[in-house]
């Protein structure tokens, strides 16, 4: 920090700093900022438009203002800390949450408490996000704290005092790249901007370490010219961005990923909790009359309305399930081995979908919107294709949009929170080809099959035996097999109830194809020929949906199960239900007495029912909700019984700041406390002497006297700006036993500090009671780098508590200070 003087005599002032900075802080703040804009260019891929952009650099300029402000002050950069964590809290309402209504310039508890809450837990969120998020939503709060922190990390570094010059040069540099490798860890497996962020950030921050390192080593200058300098300059970063990017492609080899923070953390989100629609397909059948399966039953009610421009026989999903356990078909996170994105992540209105790519063919997005009928309930959300965006329209549309899940690798959509009768959305999506054709060649990818499902394995060879050995052959043949030598039953007829619904190991073994006859509905069917299919090694997975009608009104009656296989491009192709299916029903025969289970499902093995749920809760649920509740409205009602609520939110949101200025301010007092301590109890006595004017010295500054510091000062000049009748004598004394020619006694020190204590005092007591208070917690006197040791002081080492080291000097140069001390010595 610069400070200029102005010398009339003996007397010498410092002007306080101009609030301007000068050119090496322009220079700082230039580098910082620049900086920080590559940096938080990292976040591009994971934000929709710029809004995130322009917040980070907001946070960045103020935090720079902010830190360049307290550094003029001659305030410690804590006090930045501080200020600019308020500032945070206060301004990320109206920048961050303003889409969500409650964004004025004094925020109240709930956007406080959401601020907090995003700061803390934000990076989880965006990282179990599918990218891009939306770029007005929340989340905006990370790049507001990643600027602020950028920009407090870059100028506070630039100006932190240390010994070395090397290490003044690098700080910030290293600084600022940490903030970009942070940016870099919370983005996204393929970067867009890798050439901005890697070539001209490291341009960039050489640039500034050569620029510092130059400032730095300045009193050390050689012969050359700046020219040349320049020219050299510029050929070191050439060299060191040569070296740079084939060493890099070295080091990373051909892996095109890179390491991020999305790699190891996983979606806190378990699909298998819900249960599989497909065990309960028979609610889609024809119940035929039977008044047991009318309650549930939605074969003739309509599921939802479709609208859009969709070519014929499109094909509506509801979900789709990937991993059989012996007992059902359900949906899974990471199914298929390899860099899939296969798991159920939250997605933004916007979808990087890399399954459906216009550019390979896939046809341009076209806009849908689906509305839910009454006979649709559950979480599944029906789609269509691969999705692109999702906008949801209902009353509850922000609630539904933040708990939406999407799964790229099967397009399946969940809604945790439920779905309702009455619930309108519409997407953009793209139809990607999944035709299958007899030159479709299958994926050797293999998913191996639970030990329970080996029961496949004799029907899947005997039924392909004359099917050769391409893996996609021998699955046509097994289906053919399936269609031409099986009947189709519901078990809803008086003579069909043995055919029970399921499709469990039981029933797809004993009770299906190694029964006598090969019977049951899309449920048996679909799921045995994914078993076969993944038997012979093609990837296989059961879809449950529907063809939409001509109308776009598709009734349970519509619904069927398919089967998609995956091919050697990684892409799936559909399998169409009537590729293995019969509809020709059994030869009619009399339902024997003690079948079990006759005409019921099978139910999943005990799901956990999802948080949506309103069904039967046990006792213990139903006891904790309860004690909940009772918690709840008794913190409603305040932290103390009898008291109001204002009361706790007071306690809560005012008790907390006040107590952290009171431990800043407590913190101040100790560490002045301390220094006290270490000056009157300093091993050499005459260092006490010192310590002891130095603490008379640091008082007049905390009172804001305008006392003349350096290392050409003398006592004498500082004792004329302190106001003070006793400094002049005082500063006297310090010098008759500092200069003395004999070592002065413990007991004149301990005299000479009671002297010096009750002109405190006596200083004190002549400015007001609030004046006092500002100089007890004032930072002048703490201000690193300002210290006031003197080239004429003949001890070593007499101030332990100096910020800074001076050199030790020789007996010579102390001898000619003692010297001079001696011909200007007048009596006390």
């Amino acid at each position: 920090m610069s400070s200029h003087t102005s010398t009339t005599g003996t007397r010498t002032r410092v002007r306080p700093h101009a609030l301007l900075p000068d050119r090496h802080s322009w220079i700082d703040i230039g580098f910082t900022l620049v900086l920080a804009a590559v940096a938080l260019s990292a976040l591009g891929s994971s934000f929709t438009g710029v809004t995130y952009l322009v917040v980070g650099m907001l946070g960045v300029v103020i935090a720079l203002v902010v830190t360049h402000l307290t550094r003029a002050a001659g305030w410690p950069i804590i006090s930045a800390v501080v200020i600019c964590v308020v500032l945070f809290f206060l301004l990320g309402g109206p920048l961050c949450l303003r889409s969500l209504g409650d964004g004025s310039l004094l925020p109240g508890p709930t956007t406080l408490a959401r601020v907090a809450d995003q700061a803390v837990f934000g990076w989880k969120d965006l990282l179990t996000t599918l990218p891009p998020v939306d770029g007005q939503g929340p989340l905006l709060v990370l790049p507001w704290l990643a600027g602020m922190l950028a920009g407090l990390v870059g100028l506070g570094l630039a100006h932190l005092s240390v010994r070395r010059a090397w290490l003044a040069a690098v700080l910030p540099v290293v600084g600022m790249t940490l903030a970009l490798s942070g940016a870099i860890l919370l983005g996204v497996r393929h970067p867009q901007s890798l050439l901005l962020q890697g070539s001209v950030f490291a341009g960039l921050a050489l640039a500034w370490l050569a620029i510092r390192a130059r400032r730095a080593s300045a009193a050390v200058q050689g012969g050359t010219t700046s020219y040349v300098r320049g020219v050299g300059a510029l050929a070191m970063l050439a060299l060191a961005a040569g070296i740079a990017f084939p060493a890099s492609a070295v080091l990373a080899g051909n892996d095109e990923e890179r390491a991020v923070a999305r790699n190891w953390v996983e979606p806190p989100f378990d699909i298998g909790r819900y249960p599989s629609p497909l065990a309960g397909f028979r609610k889609y059948v024809n119940p035929k009359g039977r008044p047991d399966r009318a309650n549930a039953n939605v074969y003739d009610k309509t599921l939802l309305e479709v609208q859009g421009d969709l070519p014929e026989n499109t094909r509506v999903r509801f979900a789709t399930m990937d991993r059989y356990d012996g007992m059902v078909w359900g949906a899974s996170d990471n199914a298929l081995p390899g860099p899939a994105d296969d798991s159920f992540q939250r997605v933004s209105s916007t979808i990087d979908n890399p399954v459906a790519d216009p550019a390979d063919g896939d046809g341009d997005p076209t806009e849908v919107t689906i509305t839910l009928g009454e006979g649709w309930s559950g979480v599944w959300l029906p789609t269509i294709g691969a999705l692109q965006s999702m906008t949801f329209e209902t009353a509850d549309a922000r609630a539904k949009a933040e708990v939406f899940r999407y799964n790229l690798a099967t397009s399946t959509a969940v809604v945790p929170t439920g779905l309702q009768p009455g619930d309108r959305y519409s997407f953009d999506q793209v139809q990607p080809d999944d035709v299958l054709t007899p030159e479709t060649v299958g994926s050797a990818d293999v998913t191996s099959l639970p030990p329970s499902a080996s029961f496949i394995q004799g029907p899947t060879e005997k039924w392909t035996e004359g099917a050769g050995t391409d893996p996609m052959d021998r699955v046509l043949a097994a289906a053919e097999h399936l269609r031409s030598q099986g009947k189709y039953s519901d078990g809803v007829g008086r003579t069909e109830k043995i055919y029970v619904g399921g499709h469990s190991v039981w029933r797809l073994s004993d009770e299906f194809v190694n029964a006598p006859q090969i019977v049951g509905n899309d449920e048996q069917y679909a799921a045995t020929m994914a078993l076969i299919a993944n038997d012979i090694g093609v990837p296989a997975r059961v879809v449950l949906g529907a063809v939409v009608p001509e109308s776009g009104v598709v009734t349970g009656s519509d619904v069927s199960a398919w089967v998609e296989l995956r091919a050697a491009d990684g892409t799936w192709r559909t399998l169409p239900t009537e590729a293995f299916m019969s509809l020709t029903p059994p030869a009619d025969q009399v339902p024997e007495t003690n079948t079990p289970m006759s005409g019921t499902v099978i139910p999943p093995p005990n799901p956990i029912p999802p948080p949506s749920d309103a069904g039967e809760q046990s006792d213990a649920d139903l006891k904790e909700r309860k004690a909940s509740k009772k918690k709840k409205a008794a913190d409603d009602q305040g932290l103390i019984a009898g008291l109001p609520s204002w009361v706790g939110v007071v306690v809560t949101y005012v008790g907390g700041p006040l107590l952290l200025i009171a431990l800043l301010l407590g913190a101040v007092l100790a560490l002045k406390a301390w220094r006290r301590h270490r000056r009157r109890s300093a091993d050499s006595v005459s260092a006490r002497f010192v310590g002891a004017w130095r603490e008379l010295v640091d008082h007049a500054r905390d009172l804001g006297q305008p006392v003349p510091l350096g290392p050409t000062v003398t006592r004498r000049e500082q004792s004329v700006g302190i106001v003070s009748g006793q400094a002049g004598s005082l500063a006297r004394r310090a010098d008759s036993f500092v200069f003395g020619p004999s070592a002065p006694a413990e007991a004149a020190a301990a005299t000479y500090w009671e002297s010096v204590d009750a002109e405190r005092r006596a200083m004190s007591q002549e400015v007001g009671t609030w004046h006092r208070v500002r100089a007890a917690v004032s930072l002048r006197s703490l201000r690193p780098g300002r210290s006031s040791r003197r080239d004429d002081d003949p001890e070593r080492g007499l101030d332990e508590g100096a910020p800074t080291a001076e050199p030790v000097a020789s007996r010579a140069s102390r001898l000619r200070a003692l010297a001079d001390w001696r011909s200007r010595r007048t009596p006390d």
